[in-house]
């Protein structure tokens, strides 16, 4: 294991701890991460440090609309720009598909252990009916809810995106398995 590997591991277990453990990711963990991974990749040269600051700049876009939305939290959107620093733009749909399938069993676990608020559920398929139908405009109003604030029942992404990360770069690092 080089030391590319044991950071990328580290990160992901720390960040997967702090999630489930007080439901934050620590500004001091994204800090460490996004700085070892932007020297790590510019060790190696010219390519893969541009690999490594789009990995930030895309892995945070691509979670920008469920952060406002609501849906993740803003630790959870600063962790995935950290997986793209230490990982590169190109792992980052292969993560996501695999956070994204951890975050499903974590749900469905949730919800047959009776752990899950179902109100969380209805509040996604409400911002996902209003975002489809609205087709981008600005809605008034009344239509605009206020959020529904209960965190410590919904799916710890945190842990999804390390685990999806964990799969991704040491199970499946050719993309075999997710097909990209």
């Amino acid at each position: 294991m080089n030391l590319a590997d044991a950071v990328i591991f580290l990160v992901s277990c720390l960040s997967a701890f702090f999630d489930l453990k007080v439901r934050r990711i620590p500004n001091w963990l994204i800090a460490i991460g996004l700085i070892c991974g932007v020297i790590l990749n510019a060790f190696q040269g010219s390519h893969y440090l541009i690999q490594s600051l789009l990995g930030i700049v895309v892995g945070i876009a691509m979670l920008i609309l469920p952060f406002a939305l609501g849906w993740i939290g803003a630790g959870d959107v600063k962790y995935f720009g950290v997986v793209g620093a230490l990982l590169g733009v190109s792992w980052l749909p292969r993560v996501f598909f695999y956070s994204a399938f951890v975050a499903g069993l974590i749900a469905f676990g949730y919800l047959s252990i009776g752990l899950a608020n179902v109100s969380r559920f209805k509040v996604f398929w409400l911002d996902f009916k209003v975002a489809v139908l609205s087709m981008g405009n600005v809605l008034p109003d009344p239509v605009v809810r206020t959020k529904m604030g209960v965190r410590s029942k919904s799916v710890p992404w945190g842990v999804a995106f390390a685990a999806g990360t964990l799969i991704a770069y040491y199970v499946d690092p050719s993309g075999r398995w997710a097909g990209f």
